[in-house]
């Protein structure tokens, strides 16, 4: 059945193919892909072993992007920014969209648990033995952020030292008296920039591949043998992700940035896509900042949220995750929980999406420092993580959409979008890029 699988995929690769070559939008390409994943994963149930080998091929080279990716774009961005200023003030704005998003992304979170009153009358029980991850103290974490040994930054992904090492080097070389002594360094660094995203656009032609052969995957190995109080979590949890997502994101596109949000959740729909697929954030960013640059973003602002979105904000991992887990918690124990409470839970979690950042099981860690925060019994964090895996797909895409989304936000505010650019009726093919 397996071998069948491969066999029906390739035939089904043929069709987007065709599709490719009859110039039909990458979006309408990678909505034909989810529907052929979700028919293989179906009809193949169990026996996609083969057929996700495509798709993860497609994530690990994504993964294998970012670093020269962000190094050679950030320290462009930073050194062609004329001055200090304009930085602190594109960080500044980046920052406080990215935490809107965490703080609304609570905030539902906390309306919707209690309106489905997660947790109540559930039979589960707390493993008081069960070890649950280590909170890193603050101060450690803050010590993490600058580089070390770039080169073991590197190897780890740990994209926090690596942005901030190219922001010094593209601080200095804005600083740099006598340009023409550094031309030849500046030069090289606009040369990658301009490799890299010519590489990046090859790369993300082939997403709609990539989709059906993990989407499928998904399908074929979801496992349903859950207790119904956890299906229900579940459930909680799509909903949330999804309202965040689409209605919630919407609204701060068309209020922040006054521009139609309809036009842009059909442009980022392809990068949200890959995200909810492959379930990472660094491997979705490159396909993040190529959504943004084709819905006229400048490529300072899209590189420099992309990369700060997966550390910090993080609506579907460090608020709306972690807060519905709490809910569902309160209402197990029956304890009471004032307005304040919920209050302090907000901030809490806007915290831990910095208190956190960088260290492995994001989701658990941050959820853990939630509920040591709250005084909560950390132990039913590791009873509710049979549905993580499941639950993933929905926090990563949730991630990436509010990253990709604070780009553009930020460059309306800056008056720096590309409206012409924005409201082109087609996403700009990558295939005609040159």
């Amino acid at each position: 059945m397996s071998f069948i699988a491969v066999i029906v995929t390739v035939c089904l690769y043929l069709i987007l193919y065709k599709m490719q070559k009859n110039k039909v939008s990458l979006m309408y390409r990678v909505l034909t892909a989810t529907l052929l994943g979700v028919i293989v994963g179906y009809l193949f149930m169990g026996h996609t072993d083969y057929v996700v080998v495509f798709g993860r091929v497609y994530a690990n080279l994504l993964k294998a992007f970012v670093v020269p990716l962000l190094f050679f774009s950030i320290i462009s961005t930073v050194s062609s920014l004329q001055s200090i200023e304009k930085l602190g003030k594109l960080g500044g704005r980046t920052i406080a969209v990215l935490a809107l998003h965490n703080i609304l992304g609570s905030v539902i979170a906390i309306v919707l648990g209690n309106v489905m009153k997660l947790g109540l009358n559930s039979d589960l029980t707390i493993d008081t033995a069960a070890e649950i991850a280590e909170v890193p103290p603050f101060y450690d974490v803050l010590v993490s952020f600058f580089p070390s040994n770039i080169a073991n930054h590197i190897v780890e992904n740990q994209i926090i030292p690596i942005v901030i090492f190219s922001i010094f080097v593209g601080i200095a070389m804005l600083k740099y008296n006598n340009k023409e002594e550094i031309q030849a360094f500046s030069n090289f660094i606009e040369a990658g920039n301009k490799v890299m995203n010519k590489l990046i656009g090859m790369v993300v032609t082939f997403t709609p591949y990539a989709v059906l052969a993990l989407l499928a995957n998904q399908v074929s190995t979801l496992d349903l043998s859950f207790v119904t109080s956890l299906l229900y979590l579940l459930l909680a949890i799509y909903i949330a992700c999804l309202f965040h997502t689409f209605i919630t994101s919407s609204l701060m596109v068309q209020l922040l940035g006054r521009i139609n949000p309809l036009t842009f959740q059909r442009k980022f729909f392809p990068a949200w896509l890959i995200a909810f697929t492959t379930q990472s954030s660094i491997g979705t960013m490159p396909a993040n900042i190529k959504a943004q640059e084709d819905m006229g973003t400048p490529a300072e602002i899209a590189s420099f949220s992309a990369s700060i979105g997966t550390t910090f904000g993080m609506p579907g991992c460090a608020s709306i995750w972690p807060v519905l887990l709490a809910i569902f918690t309160i209402n197990v124990l029956n304890i009471d929980f004032s307005i304040t409470q919920y209050l302090v839970m907000i901030g809490s979690a806007l915290l831990a999406s910095l208190g956190t950042v960088g260290v492995p099981g994001t989701g658990t860690i941050q959820a853990t420092a939630l509920f040591a925060a709250m005084g909560l019994p950390v132990e039913m964090i590791l009873v509710l993580s049979p549905i993580a895996g499941v639950a993933d797909m929905a926090r990563t895409s949730t991630n990436v959409h509010s990253a990709g989304s604070t780009g553009v936000i930020v460059a309306a505010l800056q008056k720096e979008l590309d409206l012409n650019k924005f409201n082109a009726k087609n996403i700009q093919s990558t295939e005609a890029i040159s």
